[in-house]
């Protein structure tokens, strides 16, 4: 009898999943998702409270992780080595965006209605955050505009993660071009740091 209940569910998160990325979540409702799943809706309510539940079950996982790995990359002390840093960003957010690419666009490209629709405004603010924190501790300035170019890079590197995993290609291409990005982005910043205000 688990099982089958175990079936249901899996079930009506995959059709709830497929739901939000074709209508988003705000568009897709409960009763669409009990169609889908071919059981009632008196019962899908049985399994969930609300499709915010659903939505959270399906996503909740995969926010956390990048949240967890926010904390852990961003703080990096002033004598890491370069290469073992990019090799270190590189293998997270390949393992991150192949594990859980469909979680993420979910929260990224489906979430108006829910607490992440501005997740992607935070993911950006949080790079930026750090580069001006970064700025501050080496006393580099470049007056008004410090936010203004913490702020461009931040988006181009979270927009270019995005891109690469909204192309429905292979684990392999994904990490090749997410290996690729992270290396050409810290080996510009610190160029940056380096040539430009030495």
């Amino acid at each position: 009898m688990q099982v089958l209940k175990d079936e249901v569910r899996a079930k009506i998160l995959k059709e709830a999943k497929d739901l939000f990325v074709k209508h988003g979540f705000e568009k897709a409702s409960m009763n669409m998702i009990a169609r889908r799943a071919e059981v009632s809706k008196s019962n899908l309510y049985n399994y969930f409270c609300s499709k915010e539940e659903i939505f959270y079950r399906l996503t909740g996982k995969a926010y956390d992780q990048i949240d967890t790995m926010f904390k852990n990359l961003l703080k990096h002390d002033e004598l890491f080595n370069l290469d073992e840093f990019t090799s270190s960003v590189s293998q997270e957010l390949m393992r991150l965006l192949t594990e859980y690419r469909e979680e993420i666009l979910l929260i990224v490209d489906c979430s108006k209605g829910t607490r992440f629709e501005n997740v992607k405004d935070e993911f950006i603010n949080r790079l930026q955050e750090h580069s001006l924190f970064e700025f501050k501790k080496f006393n580099i300035t470049m007056g008004k505009d410090d936010y203004f170019f913490a702020h461009y890079v931040a988006a181009s590197l979270v927009e270019g993660l995005l891109e690469i995993i909204r192309h429905k290609k292979s684990d392999d291409w994904i990490k090749d071009n997410i290996k690729m990005l992270v290396g050409y982005y810290i080996s510009g910043y610190s160029f940056f740091f380096k040539e430009v205000f030495r």
